[in-house]
């Protein structure tokens, strides 16, 4: 038995064999993820089968109460859906110092399991999905909001029953924030764009994971699974995937993936369309890859160019756990960059980023016809020369006038001290900059930071996508990145920075940080390295930490 900072007890491992409660006797172990493990188990006393799920409380990161607290939040979630496609909740009490929840067993196999054996067929995958969309429907009439619905949370019984399972992240609109502000919480490639840049889980978060979803079903492929987390996050914000088997369900899998939430197609919507291919006629579809005649391979979907360039970026990144739940609560992020000529949901028309032109520095127009600088030169005809004999002041304002990857382009032209000043510039307004930063090249982004005033890089960073910040981090250099962490503060930024470098490089960086920046930052870690990184500091560092 360990205890927390709180004096919190924090049990040992559960273990096949043990009884808990006097009650529950653990047979097996069904699963484990990041918010816990679920175990088969025997209730004694009313002699049946349940599923019971061990809720561990860490040491480091959120007090052991608060995360007590999020265990009793689920019990309550699930207790009041009363839907047959949600789990059944029957107890949920402590032991050994940690919550524990009771739950119907499902017998059966999880959706991830029967999409490995073969791709759904039209028909089928339409009446899983319409089965979780009611029980999605249920849960959000109540005000609770899933956040984690994926194929290995929807259970298939053998009598052909739905159940969506886990709600370990589940937000009950009306309750405060129990998630500690430096995790992202859920599955990256089943995350909505809205979650990732930060803003608040809703309704429409759980239809885009249930679009994923029914992707993944037909497909057979996981839409935005890239080669790290950083890339996966990415692809989800940036990539726009194509259904290749055509048909009523591509419209709802297409309607479900809209980026923009506000456009995403309705449960109500969705649902109409499941009900035809359920009530029309059999479909015709492309035989199971391994079933009968031999299917195409799937196509992958083209990266964009910061996917790329997020999977070639090895330096000094930390490479992430496959269930890493975390949740970001800085400023919102910027919305990426589009091509001119095509609308939110990526489809032609419309303004060149997504809506009416703005206004800049000295009333300029962003995307709209060009002005002319007090130099003289023309907004709308920026070059890398004309960039080059300008003020960086100048340079700043002939960038934000351009489209975002229109910008970003020049930077990527230019040495990085010259990006680094015009960056600098740019800082006042950090959101610009920072999608203009995301959309350059990681090495080249990385050594421009590198250039960068300390507190411009720090307020430009805190407006990125928090995935994309660590990658252009990893290209900055050790003392330049200890400026950085000291100009965040403890902040949540500077938190996910440093919880992204590797132990080593940690190390390094941290021995140029103030102590008492050092000491914040450590505490508000939720990797479990905060011991290890403390013993790794010089002893003088040590010494100004512990006194």
């Amino acid at each position: 038995m360990t205890t927390d900072s709180a004096g919190m007890t924090v049990g040992g491992p559960a273990r096949p064999g043990q009884v808990v409660v006097g009650r529950y006797e653990l047979r097996s172990l069904l699963g484990r993820g990041g918010m816990g493990a679920v175990w088969l188990a025997w209730d004694q006393a009313l002699e049946r089968l349940v599923a019971m799920k061990e809720i561990p409380l860490w040491p480091y990161g959120e007090r052991a109460e608060v995360q007590r607290q999020r265990a009793l939040r689920e019990a309550r979630s699930l207790a009041q859906v009363a839907h047959p496609s949600i789990v059944v909740v029957h107890d949920v009490f402590e032991a050994d110092g940690r919550p524990w929840i009771v739950m119907a067993h499902v017998e059966g196999v999880s959706l991830e399991d029967q999409i490995k054996e073969g791709v759904l067929a039209e028909r089928t995958a339409a009446s899983v999905a319409r089965d979780v969309l009611g029980g999605l429907t249920a849960a959000h009439a109540v005000g609770v909001v899933h956040r984690d619905v994926k194929p290995a949370n929807i259970l298939i019984s053998r009598a052909g029953k739905v159940v969506l399972v886990d709600f370990g992240i589940a937000q009950i609109s009306g309750t405060s924030g129990l998630t500690a502000r430096s995790r992202l919480l859920g599955t990256p490639e089943f995350m909505a764009p809205e979650r990732i840049k930060g803003e608040a889980a809703s309704a429409a978060s759980d239809l885009w994971s249930l679009g994923v979803t029914l992707f993944w079903a037909v497909e057979g492929r996981s839409p935005f699974r890239r080669g790290n987390e950083h890339a996966t996050m990415l692809a989800v914000i940036s990539d726009d995937p194509e259904p290749t088997r055509p048909g009523p369900l591509s419209r709802v899998v297409t309607g479900l993936l809209e980026k923009d939430p506000a456009r995403r197609m309705t449960a109500e919507n969705a649902d109409a369309i499941l009900r035809t291919i359920l009530n029309g006629p059999t479909p015709r579809t492309a035989p199971a890859p391994g079933r009968g005649a031999a299917a195409e391979p799937p196509r992958k979907p083209p990266a964009s160019a910061p996917a790329r360039d997020a999977r070639r970026e090895d330096a000094g990144v930390r490479a992430p756990e496959r269930s890493a739940g975390r949740e970001r609560a800085d400023t919102p992020s910027p919305e990426p960059a589009r091509a001119p000529g095509r609308t939110p949901g990526g489809r032609p028309g419309g303004a060149p980023c997504g809506g009416p032109p703005e206004r800049g520095h000295a009333g300029g127009l962003r995307g709209g016809s060009p002005s002319v600088t007090p130099s003289g030169v023309s907004q709308g005809a920026a070059t890398v020369e004309t960039i080059r004999r300008v003020s960086p002041a100048e340079g700043a304002r002939l960038l934000l006038a351009q489209p975002r990857q229109a910008a970003a382009s020049l930077l990527d032209a230019l040495d990085p001290a010259a990006a680094g000043a015009l960056l600098d510039a740019m800082a006042g307004e950090p959101s610009a900059a920072a999608t203009v930063l995301a959309l350059m090249g990681t090495a080249k982004a990385g050594r421009a930071v590198d250039h960068m005033a300390a507190t411009g890089a720090a307020a430009v960073l805190r407006a990125m996508p928090t995935g994309r910040g660590t990658l252009v981090m990893a290209g900055v250099a050790d003392r330049s990145a200890a400026a950085i962490l000291t100009a965040l503060g403890p902040t949540t930024t500077a938190v996910r920075l440093v919880e992204s470098m590797t132990t080593r490089r940690a190390w390094r960086v941290l021995d140029n940080v103030p102590p008492a920046v050092i000491a914040a930052l450590l505490r508000a870690t939720a990797d479990g390295r905060a011991d290890r990184l403390l013993s790794g500091l010089s002893p003088a560092v040590r010494r100004q930490i512990t006194e």
